[in-house]
């Protein structure tokens, strides 16, 4: 009876060590997709920053294009009217994990809050980021649709002339006013430290 009982103890340690394991190798994944996802939003915040200075440059410069470097000039170009740019952000591990029964045995129920929070947040920058994004098209769409643009930009110019030529527009001209009040590049630091707690809590789970 008593090694009946034993073989049953023993079997019922093995299956709640391999239930760990499972939970450690997808919190492992989970970590993964977390950091892809925070090296996205940080990328996102980073090409945000640029096209401000970008906006922020051509306004300062604008009646001196023509003696501005024109390295900084074709540098910020790139940046100042730029076409709609989306993150490309992976939310599939939590609800996979979800649906495998696993999440319930987490041990750290903080843990599990702070995998759902985070996830939460990858969601809240990729809505920030998407209507900065739309609302950037909205003005550059207008601008586009002025047929003197269209000459403008058929006319293969400097970027000196050319930037000329679309600030005299109004429509050119309030798109770079419009970019640096669209939105604050800093608002993305909420949603990486949230990120990042949650790594860290991980890592200590592991």
């Amino acid at each position: 009876m008593l090694g009946i009982i034993l073989t049953f103890m023993g079997s019922d340690w093995i299956e709640k060590r391999n239930t760990q394991r499972d939970v450690k190798s997808a919190l492992h994944l989970v970590k993964a997709e977390l950091q892809t996802n925070r090296e996205t939003i940080l990328g996102g915040k980073q090409r945000v920053e640029r096209e401000i200075r970008a906006a922020q440059f051509l306004l300062r410069n604008k009646d001196s294009l023509l003696v501005v470097s024109k390295d900084s000039l074709e540098y910020y170009s790139k940046y100042a009217f730029p076409k709609l740019h989306l993150l490309l952000l992976l939310l599939m591990l939590l609800e996979l994990m979800k649906s495998s029964a696993l999440f319930p045995q987490i041990k750290d129920r903080q843990l599990g809050l702070s995998i759902i929070q985070a996830y939460a947040s990858i969601k809240s920058a990729d809505v920030l980021y998407t209507t900065y994004q739309t609302l950037k098209k909205e003005r550059n769409d207008c601008l586009d649709a002025k047929p003197e643009v269209k000459r403008i930009y058929a006319q293969k110019l400097s970027f000196a002339l050319l930037w000329s030529r679309l600030l005299a527009i109004d429509e050119g001209y309030d798109l770079l006013v419009q970019i640096p009040n669209m939105i604050n590049p800093e608002s993305f630091d909420y949603f990486i430290k949230e990120i990042d707690s949650t790594i860290q809590a991980i890592e200590k789970y592991e």
